[in-house]
């Protein structure tokens, strides 16, 4: 997998707002973007296997790492999908449940499974994913944190070779300068004896959880980009890599009120967010609020933006929900990453007509 220093990873749920706007992307966009994909249960689908089509349909003909959604929360665990997706995380005969799943898969790239991990399970594993053919990755959650780690570090260092990918991911917080101290201690600590040229992926999100107090239009801004430079000028690593959400964050238990109509745009480092309670803003107002703002410039030519147009003029298919206010933010905020410190305006994204 091209994993490389200018290499986006960002790290989506399988739910319909990120789908959908991954979907969109041009191919431009798309071959710029190597994504994490955390496999839950799509829908109210009787498989799996509806989840992974519904990837594939986003993102086709184009490898991505696939780890298990351990934010996902089953609510019926006797249903078949979800009893499916309980399999996956046993760790009987070194997830064989797991291993037997992605093997369907010839895109993925598959995430090691550590908990309850020895050291001769780990090895074994990663035995089982090379004699596919396959990379692999190591995929580290700071608030999940494997108690075997240090043997994880130990077995890389024997197999000697570079075929594999570490992700470090910091889930959600609400700066994420203020993780930099984590990432640094893992990076310098107990990973510092893996071999320099493996590339470690540093991901995090601080998309707001909360917009009560949000009135007109707010400029939220996201300091990823911050932290990996701190982390490449304090750190001996040849390749650490921006990672982030997508600007989403991961799933939470339980369900929320609907929120009020919003309309959410993204710029390089910031987020603004359009809604007014008070003044009973409806998606037309805030979309008309958002293309009046500086930061608006009318000519990324991507569906994304092409649906804040429409919402301007409350046409038919323009967005009227939340799922479609994140989507169009997704589709967005994917285009504007990939392309990081590049120009992006007026950029020929007509794509090659297939039949």
């Amino acid at each position: 997998m091209p994993v490389s220093a200018g290499s986006y990873v960002p790290t989506l749920a399988i739910r319909a707002s990120e789908m959908n706007g991954l979907e969109f992307l041009p191919g431009l966009t798309k071959n710029r973007l190597n994504p994490v994909f955390l496999l839950a249960p799509w829908s109210t689908s009787k498989t799996l296997a509806k989840a992974m089509e519904r990837v594939e349909r986003a993102f086709p003909r184009r490898p991505y790492f696939l780890d298990v959604d351990r934010d996902y929360y089953p609510s019926n665990p006797e249903s078949p999908a979800q009893a499916e997706w309980l399999s996956l995380r046993n760790p009987a005969d070194r997830f064989d449940a797991w291993w037997q799943f992605w093997t369907d898969y010839p895109n993925a790239v598959p995430c090691l499974q550590l908990e309850g991990q020895d050291k001769s399970d780990i090895k074994l594993q990663i035995g089982d994913i090379q004699s596919q053919g396959r990379e692999f990755a190591v995929r580290i959650e700071l608030n999940r944190r494997p108690r075997n780690i240090g043997l994880i570090v130990e077995v890389l260092q024997e197999i000697g070779t570079a075929d594999y990918t570490v992700i470090l991911e910091g889930g959600w917080t609400p700066n994420p300068l203020l993780m930099y101290a984590q990432f640094h201690g893992l990076i310098s600590g107990i990973l510092a004896p893996l071999d320099g040229r493996i590339p470690m992926v540093v991901s995090c999100t601080s998309m707001p959880k909360e917009y009560h107090e949000m009135s007109g239009v707010s400029t939220v801004p996201f300091s990823n980009h911050n932290l990996l430079q701190q982390l490449r000028g304090s750190t001996n690593r040849e390749i650490i890599i921006y990672g982030d959400w997508g600007s989403t964050k991961p799933r939470e238990e339980g369900f929320g009120r609907t929120p009020l109509p919003r309309i959410d745009f993204p710029t390089a480092d910031t987020w603004l967010i359009a809604r007014d309670k008070d003044a009973g803003w409806t998606y037309t107002d805030a979309a008309n609020a958002i293309v009046e703002c500086s930061a608006w410039s009318g000519d990324l030519g991507i569906w994304g933006e092409q649906m804040i147009e429409l919402t301007t003029q409350n046409e038919q298919f323009a967005i009227d929900t939340p799922q479609k206010n994140v989507a169009a933010r997704v589709n967005i905020h994917l285009h504007r990453q990939a392309l990081y410190g590049q120009k992006i305006s007026g950029l020929n994204l007509d794509e090659p007509w297939v039949d």
